[in-house]
């Protein structure tokens, strides 16, 4: 049942999930009397939380000129069960795709939600975490953008979508953190992030992760392919309705970074950011084109 509807603003809102409290943060934009609103959810990577995220992509500021309501939760310990952790970490393997899914609903009844317009996206872990509800609560969101994460291979593997889902993906080529050809992290700083979680388990490449897509959402073999000079190249598959839409972004020498963030990762640990594309308003834009 709607209750009274949450005034304009910042809410911190306590759900119980499973016996468990997990809170979230929900934006809700000014504006008139309510209307049904787009839906969008934050996923941070690990370790990252939604503040601090939420400083590098500013999609907090786009609540306030583009008129949806952002919701942002917060992972147990810092990571998202994405399926590559097994049983590992100090509560086990939480139910993330339930948690994040009673969260769309406890939000549907705190302001009004347009159904057909609820959107998620991430990056790094939230990334593998939004395809993991990609391909197991197809029936819940209309578009799925990730940045810098694909998803595990274990739930690839098992990927059944029930309908053509968006998805938009925009990746460094030389991420260490999330390698452009799948498989584990690389490098010390990839051991150093494993610590107190166990070893994370493959993820799909970037490449195998579009053919995936492609023949999901019965698009076009064959992309359109456009390039954004000096680093981008931008691969496009269009299908019978713009449910098959999916769109990848390779940004060559970047890193495991968002690109167009102010400020950015640093360098040292993450690599290059690149800011021939702003992702955030990309992300926006392609959420703003597709409906459920």
């Amino acid at each position: 049942m709607q209750s009274a509807a949450l005034p304009a603003g910042i809410h911190s809102v306590a759900l119980t999930h499973r016996g468990g409290e997990r809170p979230y943060r929900l934006h809700i934009p000014p504006g008139g009397p309510p209307v049904r609103r787009p839906l969008v959810l934050q996923l941070h990577g690990r370790g990252g939380g939604g503040p601090w995220f939420d400083r590098i992509v500013g999609f907090s500021a786009l609540v306030q000129t583009c008129g949806f309501v952002l919701a942002v939760p917060e992972a147990i310990d810092g990571v998202w069960n994405d399926g590559r952790f097994g049983a590992g970490g100090r509560h086990g393997a939480p139910d993330d795709v339930g948690y994040l899914t009673a969260l769309v609903d406890d939000a549907t009844t705190r302001t009004p939600i347009d159904p057909r317009l609820v959107y998620v996206f991430g990056m790094s872990n939230g990334a593998a975490m939004a395809g993991r509800l990609a391909c197991q609560r197809t029936d819940r969101f209309a578009a799925v953008a990730q940045v810098a994460g694909t998803a595990a291979h274990v739930v690839a593997v098992d990927c059944r979508p029930t309908r053509p889902v968006p998805i938009l993906q925009i990746h460094g080529a030389v991420d260490r953190l999330a390698p452009y050809e799948g498989g584990r992290r690389r490098g010390l700083l990839a051991r150093a992030l494993l610590l107190g979680r166990g070893a994370a388990g493959p993820s799909i490449g970037v490449d195998a992760w579009a053919r995936f897509w492609v023949a999901a959402n019965g698009a076009a073999a064959e992309p359109a392919v456009t390039r954004i000079p000096p680093d981008t190249t931008v691969r496009t598959w269009r299908g019978p309705t713009p449910m098959s839409d999916v769109v990848f972004y390779r940004i060559d020498g970047a890193g495991h970074t968002w690109p167009g963030s102010r400020p950015e990762l640093p360098r040292v640990i993450f690599g290059r950011t690149s800011h021939t594309i702003d992702a955030t308003r990309v992300i926006w834009d392609f959420f703003a084109a597709h409906a459920r």
